[in-house]
């Protein structure tokens, strides 16, 4: 499955993203994936190799959430309240 992403940023998230050298991810196919309802990626953004996308946490609203494979399947890990801390605790 193929998802587009939101590419609306604040002018301070696109600063922040532009100081930190991070791509602003426009689509992404991903084929087996294990997200519930709420965790379909609004926006994603490719920063040191990895993928983070923002999700919908369920016990925390809006996050940034580490895109991972495992077994073949891909799923969100260490979540981040926001872009700050999640460069910060990368």
């Amino acid at each position: 499955m193929t998802y587009k992403f939101d590419i609306n940023y604040s002018e301070e998230e696109r600063n922040f993203l532009n100081i930190n050298n991070c791509e602003i991810v426009l689509e992404m196919k991903l084929s087996k994936t294990n997200f519930t309802d709420k965790e379909i990626p609004r926006r994603m953004i490719k920063y040191g190799g990895q993928y983070f996308a923002e999700i919908i946490d369920e016990d925390d609203g809006i996050v940034w959430a580490v895109l991972s494979k495992w077994k073949g399947i891909w799923h969100f890990s260490s979540y981040y309240d926001s872009l700050e801390s999640m460069i910060q605790g990368i």
